[in-house]
Order: C-alpha cells, then structure tokens, then sequence
C-alpha cells in the first residue's frame, strides 16, 4: 500500500492507494472517527459488491452502519438527492461526530461531499474512490458540488475528505467504456505536470487497456500525487495554481453542456475539449503542431474522443455553455493551454472569433 499526504487549511489527510484496501477499510477509517459513531454509507445499488464489504469491516470496528442509495448518473447532483440525503441524516439522528463514507466515483463523492460540507454546517467524510477517474482525480482536493439545469458544479463548496481509499483492484471491474474515459484526466496529467507519466501511457496503453494492475496502480500513484501537490498549494484556487487541473475542461464542459450531458462521459468530452485545448494553443503560437498531433495519437491509442465531428453539435450552443463557466473572471474566460508535454499556462482575453473557429475545426457545426 502506498500513502500519499495532502496539505489543507482543515487538517492534513491521507490518500490509500493498494490492493485489497476495501477490506480492510475498517483500519483504515477507524482513526478518522470515534468509536461506535454513526456512518452513512453513501453510494449506488450496481456498487454492492464494493459497499458491502466495506460495511462488514467497518462493523467489526464498531460503527453504527446506514446506507443511503444514489440514482445513477449525473442526475445524482441536484438539489432533491442533495435534501433526500440531508433528510436521511437527519432522521437517523447523525451528529456532528458523525460521518459520510462516499463509495463511489465522481457524482457519488460530489453529491456526499456537499452534503458533508453544508449538513449541521459541515461533518467528516471518507471517500472510497471506486473509479480511475475518482482515484486519480475527483475524489482528492475537496471540490464537491451539485448541478444546476443552467450548467455543470455551478453549487458546491471546498470541503476536504478526512481520508481518501483507492482499491486498485475494483478497477479491473469496470466497464471498458468507463476505463477509457477515466483516462481523459489522466492524459491530462501528463500534459499539465509530467512528461514521464506521459510517456508512460503511450508505452503502455494496451496494458492499461488490458486493466495491467500493475501499470494502473502506477499511474493511480502518479495521477494522484500530481493532484495532491497541486491543492495542497493551492487549495482554494486562489493562487493561479489550481486552475491548471482545468485543462480540457473549459472546452470539455461546453461540449457536455450542449449535449444536456448525454451520450458522452465527462472523460471522453475532457479528452475533446484538451483536443481543443491544443488547436487553440498551437493557433497562439504556444505550442508546436506536433504536440497537438502527439497528444491526438496519444488519445486515440487510448480509445477516447478526439473529434466531435459525429456528435451533430453547433458551435454557438457549446459557446453558450462555455461562456456560463463559473471560472471566468470579470466575463472572460481562462484558457489552460499547453506550452509543452508536462508544462500549460494560464492563457485569457482571446477572441472568441478564434475560439469559434477551433470549435468548427474539432467538428462543431
């Protein structure tokens, strides 16, 4: 098992990254909470097999176990699940030393996590990263959310997992199309901070698509101590920092949006909207033309979206989406745009007519 720490302003928390570890999750939490409190697990009736487990050990440590079941998909962050689950609490009399234990990906953690940060004005919870997508990025850092019908995470709040667990081994149980799409973030990794991680998929992405434990246990390891050093200094996304891990996303969320989030996973439209991320970089002069075709090859060995050509999707409705981005500052938008594999700047006031012309260019009509 490998132990990442990551810095925060709440108290410092460990990242658990191993084989076997759900387990064992009874060890591995019973420091976070006192003994005999009350913990609700918070997760999906397809996660049984992740949940129950987990659950059993968490019982034999003493925890007075509940568990609360989210819809599956986005529609899980919205206001009716954000009070289903806070009404859940309440009924079962949690208090404040009580807590959350979040098993799942992205939607479960977001959901639980906001739930945590707001419930009697904030109590503990664990997240249980069930996903690649989760371990290497979602479930680290305190980001949590819900979504408004106007856009993606425009409700949330920075609240820190007390602990984080990222059992490798679930991984080799996830959905082909899931895995792939998990591996967006991971690209985007490379692309921000590391070019050994970068050189490392493209060595291996048969491996990583074979579900190679080894090889995805490495990358998990890698991904996450990116993230980690990233909030731990700059927790609030208020130095400049933070806003790197937003590559692909400014485009990739516009893409999502336009699509009322349906028909692509939130990987495969980052994976686009970096695509797009890097037209519009090498159009500015930032980047070479081989970047932008390295990173392409790169996506598709992968299997990921690389063009959104198919998707019948107009350029002015992802434009539309865009422009509603909760990280513009004073109506303009921020661009994260590569300057070379493991090195992206911060880049603002670009025309939108350019902006307009890279969207047509990926595929937008």
């Amino acid at each position: 098992m490998k132990t990442l720490t990551v810095k925060s302003s709440k108290g410092s928390y460990k990242i658990h990254i191993g084989k076997g570890l759900l387990a064992r999750g009874g060890a591995l939490v019973a420091g976070v909470f006192e003994p005999r409190a009350k913990l609700m697990i918070v997760s999906q009736k397809s996660l049984a097999s992740y949940y129950k487990p987990l659950a059993a050990s968490l019982n034999r440590k003493g925890f007075e176990i509940h568990t609360h079941m989210l819809p599956r998909g986005e529609v899980a962050k919205s206001g009716k699940e954000l009070f289903r689950l806070s009404r859940a609490l309440l009924a079962r009399g949690f208090e404040r030393k009580d807590g959350i234990v979040a098993v799942g990906g992205g939607v479960v953690s977001d959901l639980a996590g906001f739930t945590a940060a707001v419930y009697l004005r904030g109590i503990r919870y664990v997240n249980v990263a069930t996903t690649l997508l989760a371990q290497v990025d979602s479930a680290i850092g305190g980001k949590t959310a819900i979504d408004l019908p106007e856009g993606k995470n425009l409700m949330g709040a920075f609240h820190p997992p007390a602990l984080v667990i990222s059992d490798v081994a679930v991984l080799r149980s996830l959905p082909d199309r899931e895995l792939r799409a998990s591996l967006g973030e991971v690209v985007k990794y490379g692309v921000i901070r590391s070019q050994q991680l970068f050189a490392l998929l493209e060595k291996n992405s048969k491996a990583v698509l074979r579900k190679d434990l080894r090889v995805l246990e490495k990358i998990v390891a890698v991904s996450a101590g990116i993230k980690a050093g990233v909030v731990g200094r700059d927790e609030f996304e208020t130095r400049g920092e933070r806003m790197i891990l937003n590559y692909g996303h400014t485009f990739g969320h516009g893409v999502e949006g336009a699509l009322r989030y349906g028909r692509l996973v939130h990987g495969e439209a980052v994976a686009a909207g970096m695509m797009m991320a890097a037209q519009l970089a090498a159009a500015l002069g930032l980047c070479s033309r081989e970047l932008v075709w390295r990173q392409m090859r790169l996506i598709v060995s992968l299997k990921l979206t690389a063009s959104i050509k198919n998707l019948r999707l107009k350029t002015g409705a992802i434009l539309k989406v865009m422009m509603r981005d909760k990280k513009k500052r004073k109506g303009v938008l921020n661009f994260i745009l590569p300057r070379r594999i493991g090195q992206v700047s911060v880049e603002k006031n670009i025309p939108l007519s350019l902006v307009r012309k890279v969207i047509r260019l990926a595929g937008g009509e």
